[in-house]
């Protein structure tokens, strides 16, 4: 996308892609399952057993000891800056499925305010959603895209004003290609199947997926 982007921007406006290591764990709400401890206290079953005063009062302590599957993933953001002032006038999201909750969902809360803080400041946004597991979170005049396998919407700030836009497709249909508004007067086109395309000419995917070391 930043190869398509970026000759249909003027020279002031640069694109970069912004990564972020993310480390994606269980559920913390997920109820944990004890253990038996490493060290455990017993009492003489004995008559008469001398007790000595300092152990008077204790019992066992609860030890809980587990395995959690984690991976280490690494989420990327597009940004278009504008020079001289290194600006963020615009971002796009591709979202994961860590963005959307699948398997915390304290990773889904941590994106929704990092979008958050992005619409709060007036960057213009385009979000693609080209996962069907996981939560949607969409603003509620776009409410009706979660119907579609595939979605996208933009969130253009203009003159005091908020335009949003977005469109749904299945995976039978083709992508589309979005019209985003980078800034007021600034426009590009989101080519998808044409991203894809190229990404998938670039990776190769077909001849490593058929490949024995894989």
């Amino acid at each position: 996308m930043r190869v398509l982007l970026r000759p249909q921007l003027p020279p002031e406006y640069f694109v970069f892609v912004e990564s972020e290591a993310v480390l994606v764990a269980p559920d913390p709400a997920q109820v944990s399952k004890p253990v038996l401890p490493d060290v455990a206290l017993a009492r003489p079953d004995r008559e008469g057993a001398t007790k000595p005063s300092a152990w008077l009062g204790r019992g066992t302590a609860a030890v809980i000891e587990l395995d959690e599957p984690c991976e280490l993933l690494s989420q990327y953001t597009l940004l278009i800056r504008r020079a001289p002032d290194n600006r963020v006038v615009a971002v796009l999201e591709l979202l994961s499925p860590s963005n959307k909750g699948v398997g915390n969902r304290f990773d889904r809360e941590k994106y929704l305010r990092k979008r958050a803080t992005f619409l709060e400041s007036g960057v213009n946004l385009l979000e693609i959603d080209a996962l069907r597991e996981g939560e949607r979170v969409l603003p509620a005049s776009l409410q009706s895209l979660a119907e579609y396998e595939r979605l996208a919407w933009t969130a253009f700030h203009y003159d005091g004003q908020r335009r949003l836009r977005g469109w749904g497709w299945n995976q039978q249909d083709p992508p589309p290609v979005i019209p985003w508004a980078v800034e007021q007067g600034v426009d590009v086109l989101v080519d998808l199947a044409q991203a894809l395309d190229d990404a998938c000419q670039f990776n190769r995917w077909p001849s490593l997926v058929a490949s024995p070391r894989s």
